[in-house]
C-alpha cells in the first residue's frame, strides 16, 4: 500500500513539475519576438487555458502585412479575454480591432472595460483618449486627457501636442482640459513658450492672474523674456514695472531705462535690467568713488592687450511708435587709446532705427552725450548699448578706463 501511495505521489509530483516546467517554457517562448502562427497554435494546444497565445495570435493577424484579418484578430481576442478579463491590454487591443471593423459602440464599450479594470493607468487613458478622438468623440476624450495632466505630469507634453493639433481654441483648452492648479498651468505655459505660441501664452498668463495665482520672480522673468524675444516689449515692460512695484523696488525715473545710474548691481536680473559681460581684455566694476550723480557709476577698464569689440553692457527698452526721443548719458574717460573709443547707441528691436553718440577717447571729464532718434510706426522698443568697435588700424589694442552714469531716455526733440 505504501509503495502504491508513493508511486502515486511520484506521478503527481512529476505531473506538477512537468506542468510548471511547461508553463515556464511557454512563458519564455511567448516572450520571444518573431513567433510564427504555427508556434502560437502549438502553444494553445499545450496550454489551452493560457490567454497569452490567443492574444499574440490576435496581434499576429493585425500586423500581418500580407494578410491583415481584423475579424480573425477579433475572434482570438475574445478567447484571450474569456480566459483573463482583467488584462487591460486585451481590452485596448479589442477596442482598436472593433474600430477597424467599424463597430464604434462596441469599441467604446471595450474602452470602458479597459478603464474599469485599471482606472489609474497611463496607457489605458492615453489610448482611450486618442481612439475616442479618432472616432470624433472629443467630449468623451477630454476627461482622459485631463486625468493624465493631473496624475502624470511627466507625460503632459504628449497631451499638449495632441490637443494643440486637434483643438485650436486656447480658451476651450483652459476651461475644459488644463487642471486649475498652478503647476499644470505653468507646465502648459512652458510648452507654449517652447512652441512660441505668443497669443496662447498671453491668454494663459491672463488666466493665471484671474485665478489669483502668485507668480514667482523666476516665472515672471521667464514670461518677460519670452515677450521680449517675440517683440512684445510694451506688454513685457508693463509686467516688469508691476513686478518692481510689487517687490517694493520702485519704478525707474529715467523713463524706459532701468537702473540708469547703476545704483544697484541689478534690479531683478534679466528682463529690462542691464545685461553685462566681460570679453577678454576688459574688466567691469562699480565705482563708488567716481560718479556724476547718485553714489556710484559703472567702470569699464581696458588692459591694452586686446582689440576689443565691446558690446557687452546693454539693456532692452520699451518705446512708443512714431515718437522722438533723446538718449542721454554721462561719460568720463581716462587714457582711452586708439581712434575707436567708447560711445552709447540705440537700435530698434524688430524695426530698423539706429542712433549713436560721438566716440570718446583720451581724457574727458564728466560730460553728457546725447543721441536723438525717432521710432518707426510699428516700433515697440529698442536696445541701448555701451559700445566700442574693434578696428583694423595699427594702433588697435585699447587701454584706459571709462565711466558711465545717469543713462536715461526722454521724449521729445529737446527733451522737454
Amino acid at each position: 500500500m505504501r509503495k502504491t501511495l508513493f508511486s502515486v505521489f511520484v506521478i503527481v509530483l512529476a505531473l506538477a513539475l512537468g506542468q510548471q516546467v511547461l508553463s515556464l517554457w511557454m512563458g519564455t517562448v511567448l516572450a520571444q519576438k518573431g513567433l510564427s502562427k504555427e508556434d502560437l497554435l502549438k502553444a494553445i494546444r499545450l496550454t489551452p487555458d493560457n490567454p497569452e497565445p490567443f492574444y499574440k495570435l490576435s496581434v499576429y493577424h493585425q500586423l500581418n502585412l500580407f494578410n491583415i484579418d481584423a475579424q480573425e484578430s477579433y475572434r482570438y481576442l475574445q478567447k484571450a479575454i474569456e480566459r483573463n478579463p482583467l488584462e487591460q491590454e486585451y481590452w485596448l487591443s479589442l477596442a482598436k480591432v472593433l474600430q477597424r471593423l467599424e463597430k464604434k459602440e462596441e469599441s467604446e464599450r471595450a474602452l470602458d472595460n479597459a478603464i474599469f479594470v485599471f482606472p489609474a493607468g497611463y496607457q489605458g487613458r492615453w489610448t482611450t483618449a486618442n481612439l475616442l478622438l479618432q472616432q470624433g468623440e472629443t467630449e468623451k476624450a477630454i476627461p482622459h486627457f485631463s486625468y493624465i495632466l493631473a496624475h502624470y505630469p511627466n507625460q503632459r507634453n504628449y497631451v499638449y501636442d495632441v490637443v494643440n493639433m486637434v483643438m485650436s481654441d486656447t480658451d476651450f483648452v483652459l476651461e475644459r482640459i488644463i487642471p486649475r492648479e498652478p503647476s499644470a498651468m505653468n507646465q502648459y505655459l512652458s510648452y507654449l513658450y517652447e512652441i512660441k505660441d505668443k497669443e496662447s501664452v498671453k491668454k494663459v498668463w491672463e488666466r493665471k492672474s484671474a485665478m489669483g495665482v502668485k507668480n514667482s520672480r523666476d516665472e515672471v522673468l521667464r514670461h518677460i523674456e519670452f515677450l521680449i524675444a517675440e517683440g512684445e516689449l510694451s506688454g513685457a515692460f508693463q509686467i516688469w514695472n508691476a513686478r518692481l512695484q510689487e517687490e517694493g523696488l520702485g519704478v525707474s525715473s529715467d523713463g524706459p531705462i532701468t537702473n540708469g545710474g547703476f545704483e544697484k548691481d541689478r534690479m531683478m536680473g534679466g528682463g529690462f535690467d542691464w545685461r553685462m559681460g566681460t570679453p577678454a581684455g576688459t574688466e567691469i566694476s562699480f565705482d563708488q568713488g567716481d560718479f556724476s550723480e547718485g553714489k556710484r557709476s559703472l567702470k569699464i577698464s581696458f588692459n591694452g592687450k586686446e582689440n576689443v569689440d565691446f558690446q557687452h553692457v546693454y539693456q532692452y527698452v520699451a518705446l512708443k511708435p512714431n515718437t522722438d526721443y533723446l538718449l542721454k548719458a554721462h561719460v568720463k574717460t581716462n587714457g582711452v587709446t586708439t581712434q575707436s573709443g567708447l560711445r552709447i547707441e540705440i537700435s530698434g528691436v524688430g524695426s530698423a532705427f539706429y542712433g549713436k553718440s560721438e566716440s570718446l577717447t583720451g581724457d574727458n571729464a564728466w560730460r553728457e552725450v546725447v543721441v536723438p532718434f525717432r521710432t518707426l510706426a510699428d516700433s515697440q522698443g529698442g536696445l541701448v548699448r555701451i559700445r566700442r568697435e574693434s578696428t583694423n588700424k595699427f594702433d588697435r589694442f585699447i587701454s584706459g578706463v571709462a565711466w558711465i552714469d545717469n543713462v536715461r531716455l526722454v521724449e521729445g526733440k529737446t527733451g522737454q
